[in-house]
């Protein structure tokens, strides 16, 4: 988990367990819900935070109490527990550790009462070919993608170039791209429990946004074909999707380069089209360059595209590295969009720096708005990690965990779920509704962050998750 997750308790439920009922907390993050654990578990995770980072480096944790909590001491609980999991959700170092990712895979298992087997999992390349692979249910993001990977012989320093990515079917031949699946869920167990499950599927996708890693990827003496295979597919798919752009003349020219098997030519050309290497999403409303504007948002090269939808207006650009921050709302009536909506949609909104100065709130309605905030992070972090001068990650760079790190609810209580039991997979608007005013409250006190009320500026939506760039990025830095 990074800072760009939209995490947080939003409501508590009363579960009658075999002998008595107790309380859970539900977690949500990036809109759905990732697990419901009790106060007892949370404890227990608070305790080995401590061991491993010292309790001077965690935010304060509510203390037990003697007497069952209700009402108003009950809701003061949740709010503080709140504020506990936001606070280590911003800190990298603690919410990219083993022990805090181990908490909520645990989590999620325990709470669709999955049962660790041996199943077959899909994984899809990006022109619909498929492999099976044989895997436990409970087997997290990270090893299911390694071992994809060593089966298609790919060397280990190249692995995390690419990452798993979970799609929905938007006719015969094109699809939307829904999240990126993280480390602390098991992507079995999350393609399981979502609604209409026909529709979704977990495929490949280069991992990265700048185009110069390209080289890493197609010139390694390595598995050198079938790296070419796969750039050149996902190349080909998103020609066909109409991701990038190309003419009679362009198109010509790769259908040439693919019948003579030129694959390193035909990647270079694409480098040369419009649109390559991006990720675009359907069609949405923004309040930029004016309210209501229909656009198509692209995001790749370390900016944001917004194309009018009748392309009578052309594009308009916004530089990664001159957004302050950007947040992820959720509005009933969207009025600073000034636009009807009945049901609860997804704002995503950054502020950014139209000129020295002038600082705007840039806003957009979209239900795959946590998918483009997600995007965002992921080229800040690549672009913090280029000035580090530091590579992409290897599979032998985390440390396995040799001790249990999730304490699991007591045998005399019941599941929270039936396997039986499913949800929705972009979002759970009212849970993400409900987490509004409990966020509100414990806002200031997050570092870097600022919930502001909707109510008081046309462009100041209230939001319900914040992720302000930090530190030096590039030569436009706020």
């Amino acid at each position: 988990m990074k800072v760009y997750q939209t995490l947080g308790f939003v409501d508590t439920d009363q579960i009658q367990g075999s002998t008595s009922s107790y309380k859970v907390y539900n977690i949500h993050v990036n809109g759905v819900l990732q697990c419901s654990v009790r106060y007892s578990q949370l404890h227990d995770l608070n305790e080995k935070l401590k061991k491993e980072f010292g309790a001077q480096n965690l935010p304060p944790f509510p203390p037990k109490r003697i007497f069952t909590l209700k009402g108003d001491d009950l809701q003061d609980r949740k709010a503080q527990l709140e504020q506990y999991i936001q606070e280590i959700s911003q800190d990298s170092t603690v919410s990219s550790s083993e022990i805090f990712n181990d908490f909520l895979r645990k989590a999620q298992q325990e709470t669709r009462h999955e049962e660790k087997q041996a199943v077959s999992l899909s994984i899809f390349l990006v022109n619909g070919s498929k492999l099976d692979l044989d895997v436990y249910s409970t087997d997290k993001t990270n090893h299911i993608l390694e071992k994809f990977l060593t089966k298609m012989n790919l060397p280990e320093d190249l692995m995390y170039y690419f990452g798993l990515y979970l799609v929905r079917s938007e006719g015969e031949s094109s699809f939307s791209v829904v999240r990126v699946l993280q480390e602390f869920e098991c992507p079995y167990i999350s393609l399981k429990s979502l609604r209409e499950r026909r529709l979704y599927k977990i495929i490949l996708r280069k991992a990265f946004w700048d185009q110069s890693f390209d080289k890493d990827v197609i010139t390694h003496r390595i598995g050198l074909n079938l790296l070419q295979v796969q750039v050149c597919l996902q190349a080909e798919s998103d020609i066909a999707m109409g991701w990038i752009k190309s003419n009679a003349d362009s198109t010509q020219r790769l259908s040439q380069l693919l019948k003579k098997g030129s694959k390193l030519e035909y990647v270079q050309f694409c480098q040369t089209l419009p649109g390559y290497g991006y990720i675009e999403f359907k069609p949405c409303i923004a309040n930029y360059p004016q309210k209501k504007s229909e656009v198509v948002v692209s995001v790749g090269n370390y900016e944001i595209k917004f194309r009018s939808k009748d392309l009578k207006q052309g594009e308009e650009i916004f530089s990664v590295t001159r957004i302050k921050c950007w947040k992820v709302s959720s509005e009933n009536s969207s009025q600073d969009m000034n636009c009807n909506v009945d049901t609860p949609v997804l704002q995503l909104s950054f502020e950014y720096l139209v000129s020295k100065g002038n600082l705007r709130w840039v806003c957009l309605l979209s239900d795959q708005a946590i998918m483009m905030s997600m995007s965002i992070k992921s080229m800040v972090n690549e672009l913090i990690r280029k000035r580090k001068g530091e590579k992409m990650r290897r599979p032998g760079d985390h440390t396995p965990q040799t001790k249990p790190t999730f304490k699991p609810r007591d045998k005399s209580t019941e599941v929270l779920f039936d396997p039986s039991e499913i949800q929705d997979c972009d979002s759970d608007m009212g849970s993400i509704q409900k987490a509004k005013d409990s966020l509100t409250k414990i806002a200031d006190k997050l570092t870097g962050t600022s919930i502001i009320s909707s109510k008081q500026s046309d462009e100041s939506p209230a939001f319900v998750a914040t992720t302000p760039i930090q530190g030096n990025i590039g030569d436009d830095d706020l």
